[in-house]
């Protein structure tokens, strides 16, 4: 009886580190929207106008931010933060950003306004090595900003978990097409996708 009780513990402790593990990195945890109740459109639709989904390439608007914790550049970033400073298991953190970027499907271009509140859900395929706060001053400046609070950076632990969207990816949107403004217009896309959630991937 006791070696059963000493197996089934075993396995408990397994299956509670990975889906510690599958938290922090993403692994089907991420933020999730219906993409399929809204098809999927292509620019070049005679009204592609109103909430639409679209796939394409991504494009930069500019020179796109690089992240502190992998070097890659990026045009949409979802990061999973896990402090712990002694008194008490990880404290995990979602952080995504997102700048404005273009969308070409093929069909036709599109700048997508993810900058302004665009929702991102991301694969976290990469992780930090462990370390402490005071070692990646950025990552303290973002959980602060973010209302964490600390006792010590040289003694709080830290583990970080990122995915990019990058430029060169696929990626799929949905939000709200209109067509192109000016600003978009001198980008050279024809429409313009507001209140997005962008993922990676799309055909």
């Amino acid at each position: 009886m006791e070696i059963v009780l000493v197996v089934a513990a075993v396995l408990v402790g397994i299956a509670a580190a990975y889906l510690t593990v599958q938290h922090a990195s993403g692994g089907g945890i991420a933020v999730r929207q219906d993409w399929r109740r809204v098809p999927l459109t292509t620019l070049g639709a005679a009204e592609p106008s109103g909430l639409r989904r679209l796939a394409g390439a991504v494009r930069a608007v500019g020179e796109p931010p690089v992240s502190e914790a992998s070097g890659r550049a990026y045009v949409a970033r979802d990061l999973r933060i896990g402090a712990h400073d002694g008194s008490g298991p990880l404290s995990w953190r979602g952080l995504q950003s997102a700048a404005d970027f273009l969308l070409d499907d093929g069909t036709g271009v599109a700048l997508v306004r993810a900058a302004d509140g665009g929702r991102v859900a991301l694969p976290r395929d990469f992780e930090a090595p462990r370390t402490t706060l005071d070692r990646v001053p950025w990552a303290d400046a973002l959980l602060r900003a973010g209302g964490y609070r600390n006792g010590s950076p040289s003694t709080c632990r830290v583990r970080i978990y990122e995915g990019v969207l990058a430029p060169g990816d696929r990626a799929e949107v949905i939000g709200r097409v209109e067509p192109a403004d000016a600003a978009a217009r001198a980008l050279g896309a024809r429409f313009v996708v507001s209140d997005v959630r962008v993922r990676a991937g799309g055909d």
